[in-house]
């Protein structure tokens, strides 16, 4: 009896270290999204540059805000999503005045101007990354070869939003899709 309450003790604690361990690994073998709000050709100097209103599902999820604080951010920056990628992302833009015409900091006159827009003013551009990640998966194989194994190696995909000067906004079909050790090699 004795040894076998000493190999239950023994399980339990290799069941305990184990699971200590594996808890780090958390999102292997999984895939990160990320918008890349481009513009596929720079604009001429008279067009306009596009701000963005931050919204619950980007806050502390873009390049300019790890914090979740900063209300808007310029058309250019990207948005990352790792763990609990959205269903649906509503994207809130509106347009201001050419760049070589924004007062330097940018960032207080951004709020100032975000905060007088109307709600008549900004647009919504809506996107679905799981949709857009399953169509991506479905059509093409990850770039190049993981450092982890392939089972366990996370995956990324990069999806551009582009932006006319008129305002219009379109997914660029040229998704970048590998494996996240290896994705600065194909950027």
């Amino acid at each position: 009896m004795n040894g076998l309450k000493l190999l239950g003790l023994i399980s339990i604690g290799c069941m305990m270290i184990f699971g200590c361990t594996t808890s780090g690994f958390h999102g292997v073998g999984s895939t990160e999204f990320t918008i890349d709000f481009s513009q596929k050709k720079t604009l001429d100097e008279e067009d306009p540059m596009f701000i963005i209103k931050r919204s619950s599902i980007t806050n502390a999820r873009c390049s300019s805000d790890n914090n979740g604080i900063e209300p808007y951010m310029f058309w250019g920056e990207q948005c990352y999503f790792e763990h609990g990628i959205p269903d649906r992302v509503d994207i809130q833009y509106a347009k201001w005045k050419p760049y070589y015409q924004i007062p330097k900091p940018s960032k207080p006159h951004m709020m100032a101007y975000g905060n007088a827009l109307p709600a008549s003013a900004w647009k919504t551009y809506t996107l679905y990354p799981k949709k857009v990640m399953a169509e991506v998966k479905h059509q093409k194989k990850p770039n190049h070869t993981p450092f982890a194994p392939r089972a366990i190696a996370k995956k990324h995909i990069l999806v551009y939003l582009d932006i006319e000067a008129d305002g219009r906004v379109t997914i660029r079909d040229e998704a970048q899709y590998g494996y996240v050790n290896n994705i600065e090699s194909f950027r």
